[in-house]
């Protein structure tokens, strides 16, 4: 059970990741960003397609406990730099929500730890 818990994980981070690539305007609009002209769209299919893919893949294919917490340890960077903004001004519903996301993923992804 413990081995499917962090292929949830990245199997989330493949999912957006194959998103970004076929379609990044839904990622622009998913993230509140906007890739401007053919250097923004490659930007967010290299970014957040090939990134995300990539170690998602690199992940489910070896099923290391490493690659798995190095994956969530992302995710969990991103939700306290994330948490980190609302007390800048930044707290919005949409980040409160993308916060708990993240951190959801970057939990679901760091089980190993818990073996």
């Amino acid at each position: 059970m413990l081995i499917v818990i962090p292929n949830i994980g990245a199997g989330i981070s493949l999912l957006l990741g194959a998103l970004a690539i076929g379609w990044p305007s839904k990622i622009e609009g998913f993230v509140s960003i906007k890739g401007i002209g053919k250097e923004g769209a490659s930007e967010v299919r290299a970014t957040y397609g090939g990134f995300f893919t990539g170690i998602a893949l690199y992940a489910m294919i070896t099923q290391s406990p490493v690659v798995f917490i190095t994956l969530g340890f992302g995710w969990l960077s991103a939700a306290i730099i994330r948490l980190g903004t609302l007390f800048l001004g930044f707290s919005t519903p949409k980040n409160v929500g993308s916060a708990v996301f993240e951190a959801v993923i970057g939990l679901l992804c760091v089980t190993p730890l818990f073996a």
